[in-house]
């Protein structure tokens, strides 16, 4: 992971998006899902940087490291997955919530509840997310960029445009934390 950027933001309120973004989305054949999931697919589409929010109240820290063998996940698409050592892993302190630039977990996702978010851009190795992603058979939009590796500088360009987007759309959102900015 050459570079990985996070912000937190209070004050969400989960709705579905306004109908222009919903337009948008259709017409480059992605499904709308809720405010804060359509803007980070948008933001990927207008970019080209995938980006991913968890509901911040089920996640207490962000780690990026190599899973262990055998160690589980359910992804997004409700299915359970099991990973090895070759597998880069966003975890908290107790379990890992997502596929580093594959899918993200069920354990950690936007829900109906959701009041926080940690939002996040990240540049993983585009080696690493090709084999992981043919290991699983699992292709994402996600991993579908990634594995044509992009310029880690995207991060900051992405999350900023995310976060303004964010704060149109849902008005009571603001940003309550420092932008974290790890670089290797």
């Amino acid at each position: 992971c050459s570079r990985y950027m996070g912000i937190i933001m209070e004050g969400i309120k989960i709705t579905a998006s306004p109908k222009w973004l919903q337009d948008r989305l259709i017409s480059v054949g992605v499904r709308p899902i809720s405010n804060i999931v359509d803007v980070t697919n948008y933001v990927m589409l207008e970019l080209g940087q995938p980006m991913h929010a968890f509901d911040q109240n089920l996640v207490d820290e962000i780690v990026v490291r190599r899973a262990k063998d055998k160690e589980q996940i359910e992804t997004l698409d409700g299915i359970k997955r099991q990973l090895d050592k070759n597998d880069l892993v966003i975890t908290d302190s107790k379990k890992v919530i997502a596929i580093a630039g594959v899918m993200g977990g069920a354990n950690s996702e936007i829900n109906e509840n959701t009041t926080a978010i940690i939002l996040e851009a990240a540049n993983f190795d585009f080696v690493s997310i090709r084999k992981t992603s043919q290991k699983l058979s699992l292709r994402s939009e996600a991993s579908m960029r990634f594995e044509k590796s992009l310029d880690p500088n995207l991060c900051e360009v992405a999350l900023s445009r995310a976060v303004k987007l964010i704060k149109e759309i849902c008005p009571s959102a603001k940003v309550i934390s420092n932008i974290a900015d790890e670089k290797n």
